[in-house]
Formats: structure tokens, sequence, C-alpha cells
């Protein structure tokens, strides 16, 4: 590469800005022309996948293994459009706590929040209307009998059946009254309100430092009965940790009832 060089006998100050000034100027613009630019900016990096759509892919690989589902083809039902997934910072947990709905629940540990969503066979047909707007379809429901505040452990008898419009969560609704027993709502619900599955957690019927009455061998020909402290919170039909009030042994027990439980 040739180079430009100044003359010894050209001195004067304002002439040697110029010329440098006009030599630097070449220069970036010929490396400029020569360096392509990095491939991260010539292109626009992939947009990441929202909560929803992470939600939806592990929801689907979970159901691949659980027996409920295993088979099937399946899709996740759209979410009430206020409902807003948040970002789960650990791998989401699923489970199916209610048996004759089509209801999975999804639960995030950092940070700690819960929802459900309905696993559906197929993909949703579009409804096409003709002639106007059809008249909504009503679906039967459970509506609240009065205020009812989040944290409630509710019996079948503060709700009663009626039959309303619901677009968009028809598979949330809970009609039977009879799953409604041990469980707690997680938000309030005004009077009137229809009973959704993501409005309901399994109740703590034992608490971490109470006395459970624990069973031992039932179905067996015999039963023991024994005395254990809870080391955690647990709701019907969770596994938590007990300690022997004699022995001081550790157990592990599966939540019956209040202050019951029975050996794993």
């Amino acid at each position: 590469m040739q180079m430009l060089c100044l003359r010894n006998s050209d001195t004067r100050p304002a002439l040697w800005a110029r010329r440098w000034g006009w030599m630097l100027g070449l220069t970036w613009q010929l490396c400029s022309a020569a360096s392509p630019a990095p491939s991260g900016l010539a292109s626009s990096a992939a947009a990441p996948a929202s909560s929803f759509e992470v939600l939806q892919q592990q929801a689907l690989q979970w159901a691949a293994t659980y027996p409920a589902f295993q088979g099937k083809s399946l899709h996740v039902a759209p979410l009430d459009s206020r409902i807003t997934v948040q970002t789960c910072q650990q791998n989401l947990q699923f489970d199916q706590p209610f048996p004759n709905q089509a209801s999975v629940r999804v639960r995030c540990a950092q940070p700690m929040w819960q929802l459900f969503i309905t696993l559906n066979q197929g993909s949703e047909a579009a409804v096409v209307t003709r002639n106007g707007p059809a008249a909504p379809v009503l679906h039967k429901v459970l509506v609240s009998k009065e205020l009812l505040k989040r944290g409630t452990v509710i019996t079948p008898e503060m709700f009663t059946p009626a039959e309303m419009p619901a677009a968009g969560m028809e598979n949330q609704l809970m009609v039977d009254s009879k799953l409604l027993v041990n469980m707690e709502l997680v938000r309030d619900l005004t009077p009137n309100t229809p009973l959704r599955t993501y409005d309901l957690k399994n109740a703590v019927l034992i608490k971490r430092g109470q006395e459970v009455q624990v069973t031992a061998g039932q179905g067996q020909g015999f039963v023991i009965t024994m005395r254990a402290e809870s080391l955690q919170d647990g709701g019907l039909g969770e596994q938590i940790r007990l300690k022997n009030s004699e022995s001081g042994r550790s157990l592990t027990g599966i939540v019956t009832g209040p202050n019951a439980a029975r050996l794993r």
C-alpha cells in the first residue's frame, strides 16, 4: 500500500492540519468499506419466545409422559385475556388435581405463582356465522352466594348453580360441587361470580408443627395409629414429612384430612 508523505518544506500548521485531516478521513472511509458489519448487526436477532409459548411447550412435553394424555394430539386452550403469564426462572411444574376435569395446574417456584390451563384434543375449529352474530351460548356454572375472601376454605354450600355466557373460559369453569371439598380460594370472589379452576388451590389441612394422627396398614387387615409432628404444611393428597412423636423417627405421609395422614 502506498502512503502519502508531507514535504519537509511544507511547515505551515494550517496546511498540515488540513492534509492530516484529509488523510485520516480517507483512511476511515476505506476501512469502513473494506470491513463487513458483524453478523450480529447485519440481521435482527430472533425474537425470544413469550412466557405463554414457553408454558405451552413445557405443558405438551409433560402431557406426552402423563398417562391420562399419552398418545393424544393436544393443544393448550387460550387463556382468559385478563391473565398474564409471568416469566418463570425455573422449570414449570404440572399436575392434574381434578381427575374429572380437563384442567391442568401449572406452578412456578421462582417467582411463586400458579394457574390452570386446559389441554384439548385436536385443533380448535373456527365458528363461522353468516346471518349476523348468534346469541351467546349459556353454560352451567357455580356462582358464589356472597362475598368470599381470599384464603377461605370453601364448601359446596357457599355456591349455587346458574347459567350464564362464558366465552373463552368454558373449560375452566367448576361445575361439580363435589370437587370443592378441602379447597381454598386464591382470590376474592364477589357475589354471583362464576367459580373457575384457577380460583382454587388445595387447602392447607396440616400446618407445620401441628400434631398429626397417622395411620398405617389400612387395607392390609390391620390398622396402626400413631402421633407425629408435621415438619411442613400440606393439602389434601399431598406428601409431607413427619416425625414420630415418641421415637423421633422421620416418616413420610399422605394428607387425608385435617390433621390426619397415612403412611406412604
